[in-house]
């Protein structure tokens, strides 16, 4: 029986140092971050739009160029600058939809996309670079001649949310305000609700112990004293409902309001057009 009890305590410690070896790896190797930012190669070799426009490429490193466009009105002095930070398999190619509206209503949108995304080199594998990629380019565009003399309204959809408060958090004095549409409150609560991707379904209680949180949301909400609208719908079936309302639960309601709407993932711009450019309006007139 003694030699079974230790036996047993051998394979516990076994387990146990196999466990926490593979948390250790997980976390430090930065294998979620990889698994959020994969973009199977999406890519594509010549930028198109019927949207008057201008391109940039920003040299990050000798193995990185980000690829940026800023949208433009025809006619008139743009109302203001959108800095859009796009859902997960955004590009340039495919959210124009999103920027015709606001163009055509006086606005002109600037977004760029990620590192191995579009027309962007480099690897995705690590938030924090990407953070600092975020901000670099967010520091170039507003010091151009096209955009230094407008209001600065910062526009994050879903995975693009995080980004977007960081941004807004971290140039909080060279923002007019933010709107955030479908985004979640930190990457552990979103990795939940994906944990069987990971293989993790019954096993949820393991995500904040695998998952960088590197720029939480909820965190970084709180350092932004600019106007915030947080828009989401009740049937979201990407990001639920409820880390949008914990999202807003953090922020400083007295310059934070929160928009419940119906309709699908980030589509609320389709389905809600005129009060959506009204939030925009009534931001850049306060």
């Amino acid at each position: 029986m003694k030699k079974f009890i230790r036996t047993l305590k051998v394979i516990i410690i076994i387990m146990i140092f196999i466990v926490v070896g593979t948390v250790v790896y997980i976390r430090f190797s930065r294998y979620t971050d990889k698994m959020i930012y994969q973009t199977n190669g999406i890519a594509y070799d010549n930028f198109e739009s019927r949207i008057n426009h201008k391109e940039y490429y920003f040299d990050i490193d000798e193995n990185t160029v980000l690829h940026g466009v800023l949208f433009k009105p025809d006619f008139q002095k743009p109302r203001a600058t959108i800095i859009h930070y796009p859902g997960k398999g955004m590009h340039l190619m495919t959210s124009q939809k999103y920027y015709e509206i606001l163009v055509k209503k006086g606005f002109q949108v600037f977004s760029f996309e990620r590192r191995n995304f579009g027309k962007s080199t480099g690897v995705a594998n690590n938030s924090l670079t990407l953070k600092e990629d975020s901000l670099y380019v967010f520091d170039k565009i507003v010091t151009d001649k096209n955009v230094k003399d407008t209001p600065i309204l910062i526009w994050g959809q879903s995975l693009g949310g995080a980004f977007a408060t960081m941004n807004a958090a971290e140039r909080n004095d060279k923002i007019t305000g933010v709107i955030l549409e479908g985004t979640f409150n930190s990457f552990p609560d979103i990795g939940k609700v994906y944990a069987g991707a990971l293989g993790l379904e019954n096993f949820k209680w393991l995500i904040p112990l695998l998952m960088n949180n590197d720029f939480s949301a909820e965190k970084e909400i709180k350092k932004i004293s600019k106007p915030i609208l947080i828009i989401h719908s009740v049937i979201d079936q990407q990001v639920p409902f409820e880390l949008g309302e914990k999202l807003y639960e953090v922020s400083d309601e007295s310059n934070t309001q929160f928009w419940e709407i119906e309709g699908k993932h980030i589509k609320a711009i389709f389905e809600y057009e005129e009060e959506y450019i009204e939030r925009f309006e009534e931001m850049i007139n306060l």
